[in-house]
């Protein structure tokens, strides 16, 4: 089930290194889609591990084996309920949006170990542009539904991505980190040659993408507000609910977590 978990997500196998040989090396040129499809799929996958996790017997358990069949199934069951909440995030913002991760999967999180290395680096910065408008897409469908985020979330995400791309290609991390995590073992020639191929794709196609992702937010700027809170969506208390369980791994409600908090800065002060 591991296994096929992580074929599924090309940046989580790269990420750990899961597999080997050319099953892995394939992995480590893609990059996990950011489609809404992809997602249904992982969903559908998680209730396929709870269904199986069901048919070990608990009594023929070990006391560690049920604390890993219950972490586990916790954490499928977080991705499988999550799908009904999926349109309660937001595909590009300042923290953990498309704009993030990309560039993170790439400049801080692939390997650059060799030279085979670099060369996957290469294929996947091909692709994130494809990936940005996935996001893109996904964005626009939800503005259509009336999902924005509020104004201060755009406006520091615009301003995020235009001080992305505000510099010239050479000096974006895409590039910068390449060139400085590369292996020294890659002969300097061949370091030279691919460092000018991934600043020609970064200039040439991630630009550009960023630009569209830029050009659909700003006007989304004079259509929300700075109300912050899920409650302004339909159904945002249900997704709120289900973000503290997320985030908390237990059932307390929001009154009661604030509570905690309240009686925690007390005790502090």
């Amino acid at each position: 089930f591991t296994d096929e978990w992580m074929r599924m997500n090309p940046n989580a196998a790269t990420s750990a290194r899961y597999f080997t040989g050319p099953e892995q090396d394939a992995l480590e040129g893609q990059m996990t889609p950011m489609t809404r499809e992809w997602r249904q799929r992982r969903a559908a996958l998680a209730r396929r591990g709870i269904a199986d996790l069901k048919t070990f017997g608990v009594v023929r358990l070990t006391p560690a084996q049920r604390a890993s069949a219950d972490l586990m199934q916790w954490q499928l069951a977080i991705v499988a309920d999550g799908e009904q909440f999926e349109d309660f995030t937001f595909p590009l913002e300042q923290f953990a949006g498309a704009n993030i991760d990309l560039p993170n999967a790439l400049a801080v999180v692939h390997p650059l170990n060799t030279e085979r290395d670099a060369e996957n680096y290469v294929k996947r910065l091909r692709q994130v542009s494809t990936r940005m408008d996935e996001a893109i897409a996904e964005a626009r469908r939800l503005a259509g539904t009336g999902m924005v985020p509020p104004r201060f979330i755009i406006r520091a995400t615009v301003t995020q991505m235009q001080q992305f791309i505000g510099t010239p290609a050479a000096g974006n991390p895409l590039v910068t980190a390449f060139a400085e995590r590369m292996s020294t073992a890659v002969p300097a020639a061949r370091r030279e040659a691919l460092r000018a191929e991934v600043e020609t794709i970064t200039a040439a196609q991630v630009y550009p993408a960023w630009q569209r992702a830029i050009a659909l937010l700003e006007p989304l700027v004079a259509k929300t507000t700075d109300e912050a809170g899920l409650s302004r969506f339909k159904g945002g208390d249900q997704a709120y609910r289900y973000a503290l369980r997320r985030f908390t791994t237990t059932n307390l409600t929001a009154d009661q977590i604030h509570e905690i908090g309240l009686r925690e800065v007390a005790r502090i002060e």
